[in-house]
């Protein structure tokens, strides 16, 4: 029970992370999590207002995935769909 409980709170603190640095390079994006697709701990969807280009987000957000996953063992897949 400890180590689920464990998990949980790596996972919510790697998503407080996540959220955090996206919405501090990205201000007014939208972010909620999503059923998983695959393999991944986590899925989001990262939505993207039309003053900033989707790739860019995108290619912040896979960045930001990378760093949380070395700090955290957590993987996490972001979505990146315009508002």
């Amino acid at each position: 029970m400890k180590a689920l409980l464990k998990d949980k709170v790596l996972l919510d603190d790697a998503i407080a992370e996540f959220t955090e640095n996206i919405h501090k390079n990205y201000p007014g994006i939208k972010i909620k999590t999503i059923p998983t697709i695959e393999d991944e701990d986590l899925a989001i969807e990262v939505a993207v207002p039309s003053r900033f280009s989707s790739e860019e987000v995108e290619d912040g957000c896979h960045k930001e995935c990378i760093k949380i996953e070395d700090k955290y063992d957590v993987y996490i897949l972001p979505l990146v769909v315009k508002q």
